[in-house]
């Protein structure tokens, strides 16, 4: 048998009734010394609420739900990461889901969050229908979305300057020389991919150089997705000299289509990616990214949700969007002399 509440009572030498207090924060006051006997038997014995009840007569947990996308990515557990970092240093715990980018999936874990009292939610959609907030709002679940931002509807997000990554990666390609950019665009655009490539596109045009949709190819999820993208751009009638994937994933897929057809980079081609997951850094060549601030993003997406739950007011600088700043490593160089 596991430690009880009755137990933690006998060894504090205090009441039943007081260990439920100390423990649900309430609703009578205890004195300080008295929670702090009952906290250090907890601590000695180990004792375990039972949450489930608790929940119950709350009518709400201590729990954060969490649907992410994609946990082949190492971009997504870095985002978790903060989050987890903030929920449990205010008493949180976190219930993380993977969607796998389906939306009957997204649409189970809420429904599996409202019958589990969850009082919050962080969901980074994977697809365009928002059908999962719509029922989360009917829940009365508070709800924060993070490097997305949800059409026609005032959801509180966390985002960072997609577009000025965008402008970021293209320019310095431009500096280089190259003039035939490639882009390897997301397969269904969200707001954080629609902004990269608005910062792609705006950024030839401020240097003169015109826009070609044939130099545009939709990626995918995995490093294959990645490497078919690549090998389709080399196919094309006049290929790029570099590419711009939007995110890292992408790019590192695409290393290997290049390895394969015989180019070296960056002295025949240049690849920049953005996120700056750790792996870049360990590519060969380098990967040269977008630094992205993941856990900073997650960080700032459980203050907010936690604000929002506890009906406080969100600090401000969790609502601002956060910079990105391009990292030049070694995948990107001047455009090759038969091409400039």
């Amino acid at each position: 048998m596991g430690v009880t509440a009755d137990d933690v009572a006998r060894i504090a030498g205090v009441s039943r009734a007081t260990v439920s207090y100390v423990v649900n924060d309430g609703p009578r006051p205890v004195s300080k010394e008295t929670a702090e006997r009952v906290r250090e038997v907890i601590r000695q014995t180990g004792y375990q609420p039972n949450a489930l009840a608790r929940n119950l007569r709350l009518q709400r947990s201590k729990t954060i739900g969490l649907i992410v996308p994609d946990t082949h990515n190492p971009y997504f557990p870095e985002v978790a990461r903060g989050i987890e970092s903030i929920a449990f240093e205010r008493g949180y715990s976190v219930m993380l889901c993977h969607s796998a980018s389906d939306l009957d999936r997204e649409i189970q874990y809420v429904n599996m969050f409202h019958a589990q009292r969850v009082p919050g939610v962080i969901w980074i959609p994977g697809t365009n229908i928002f059908e999962p907030y719509h029922k989360l709002k009917g829940y009365g679940i508070q709800t924060v979305v993070i490097d997305r931002l949800v059409p026609h509807e005032a959801v509180p997000a966390v985002v960072a300057d997609n577009v000025e990554g965008g402008n970021l990666a293209t320019q310095h390609l431009i500096d280089l020389g190259h003039r035939r950019i490639g882009y390897i665009s997301r397969p269904v655009d969200l707001s954080h991919s629609s902004g990269r490539f608005e910062g792609y596109q705006t950024t030839l045009k401020k240097n003169g150089i015109p826009f070609d949709d044939s130099l545009v190819v939709k990626g995918g999820f995995i490093l294959e997705d990645g490497r078919r993208a690549v090998q389709e751009l080399l196919a094309i009638e006049n290929p790029p000299t570099a590419i711009f994937a939007y995110n890292d994933i992408m790019a590192i897929g695409g290393l290997r289509a290049l390895h394969e057809a015989g180019l070296h980079v960056p002295d025949d081609f240049s690849l920049v990616g953005f996120d700056d997951i750790a792996q870049s850094a360990f590519t060969c060549p380098a990967l040269t990214t977008v630094h992205l601030p993941k856990f900073e993003m997650g960080q700032n997406g459980a203050k907010l949700l936690i604000a929002l739950i506890e009906k406080q007011k969100p600090p401000e600088e969790v609502l601002t969007p956060l910079s990105v700043r391009l990292i030049v490593r070694e995948s990107s160089g001047a455009v090759s002399p038969q091409h400039s």
